[in-house]
């Protein structure tokens, strides 16, 4: 947590002309004509800093960036951004429902006239983009199932904080935000939690932002990100709003940890999120189930892999060495250098910090393990090219696959 505070002031105190001082011919300027004819320096800084640096900067996702930046310019009533913002938003992946999603969500964090005007500048990009009506969120929609950890209604301090003086004021939080906003699938509940983190710093709402700090962080928002998200925002919420939503990530972050840290995690067998391995790192069909991720100070995570038959990961390495721990099936495994070697239900495996390696199921059928990491210096894996047949198919041969060893 020091670390990454230390990372957040660090950024959000120092703006001396030599950031960005490298300049980058092969990018183009994205300061308005305007802005380079009147504030010369102020367009380097947007070209060197803002966009040059912040926006590059891969500890936070353009698509998250995305996010915070439509989210603070709706909040913060700033239309003349909003349209340039809204086709950067979807160029780098954010959909035109998710997009539907985020104003309906705002109309609430920021107020309804904010949202009502957001609509129009949207209407006009998608028309410019031609994107149809049918591709925005519909008014129903299936309400996300709540995690265990949330089936706990917050209806309590809600009551205890508002129903007296302002019982509709209650009833709206309970039935219509918490109850159907917050569950409504056109945004995911980490994407809802970075929209609005970005609107109550926007509006220096610093009493209604550790809540939803804590709620970020147990929808899957990281410290790291929370951070740069903080950064992020300085540039767009300007840098007393954000010197202050840093002070209170802080508090809430602590706070989080402690609470966290005298829990129990348990990641049941088949739970979700489940995922689909990407094709740039496996081979063939690979699940990834019950991920889990150890309260500081510790830096373990890990997941239950499961890989069908002739299925494997890409080579890569771990900074601190990898354990897998196989659960079903039959698999192999190889060091880059040395022989396949198989691994069976109950096995364990430990791989040396920094060796590449691979692993995956055998030919003959399907394999699970648990697999364990640490992060070392916000890295927990690095991934190279995939393993080609010829050097997969080097395991034990395959008359030998269903003989005991």
């Amino acid at each position: 947590m020091a670390k990454i505070w230390r990372s957040v002031l660090g950024v959000l105190s120092i703006c001396s002309p030599s950031i960005g001082e490298a300049e980058t011919e092969d990018r183009p300027s994205v300061a308005p004509a305007d802005m380079q004819a009147v504030t010369p320096a102020l367009a380097r800084y947007t070209d060197d800093v803002l966009f040059g640096d912040n926006w590059e900067n891969p500890r936070l996702g353009k698509r998250d960036r995305s996010l915070i930046t439509v989210s603070a310019l709706i909040a913060g009533g700033k239309s003349a951004q909003l349209s340039g913002h809204l086709g950067r938003a979807l160029d780098n992946g954010v959909t035109p429902s998710e997009i539907s999603g985020l104003v309906t969500h705002l109309a609430f964090y920021s107020g309804w006239p904010n949202a009502v005007s957001a609509t129009t500048i949207v209407r006009e990009v998608f028309d410019q983009r031609k994107i149809a009506s049918t591709e925005n969120a519909p008014v129903r929609m299936s309400p996300l199932s709540l995690a265990p950890a949330q089936k706990t209604p917050r209806g309590d301090e809600v009551d205890a904080a508002m129903a007296i003086a302002a019982p509709g004021l209650a009833r709206f939080t309970n039935e219509i935000v918490f109850a159907d906003l917050w569950r409504r699938p056109d945004l995911s509940p980490r994407d809802r939690s970075l929209v609005t983190i970005a609107a109550l710093t926007m509006a220096g709402d610093g009493s209604q932002l550790p809540s939803h700090i804590d709620r970020a962080l147990d929808n899957g928002v990281t410290e790291v990100e929370l951070g740069e998200a903080m950064t992020h925002l300085a540039f767009y919420a300007g840098w007393p709003k954000a010197m202050s939503g840093a002070a209170l990530l802080r508090e809430a972050a602590e706070k989080h940890a402690a609470e966290t840290s005298m829990a129990l995690i348990v990641a049941r067998r088949g739970s979700g999120p489940v995922s689909d391995g990407p094709a740039t790192r496996f081979t063939g069909k690979v699940t990834v189930s019950a991920p889990f991720e150890a309260s500081a100070p510790s830096r373990l995570s890990g997941a239950t892999v499961t890989f069908d038959a002739g299925a494997r990961t890409a080579w890569h390495s771990h900074p601190l060495g990898q354990t897998l721990i196989v659960t079903e099936g039959l698999g192999w495994t190889q060091v880059e250098g040395g022989p396949v070697v198989e691994m069976r239900a109950g096995d364990v495996v430990v791989c040396p910090p920094g060796v590449r390696h691979w692993h995956g199921a055998a030919l003959t059928g399907p394999m699970s393990h648990v697999a364990l990491a640490e992060t070392f210096d916000g890295k927990a894996v690095e991934w190279g090219e995939q393993v080609p047949e010829v050097v997969y198919r080097k395991g034990p041969p395959a008359e030998a696959l269903g003989k005991d060893r």
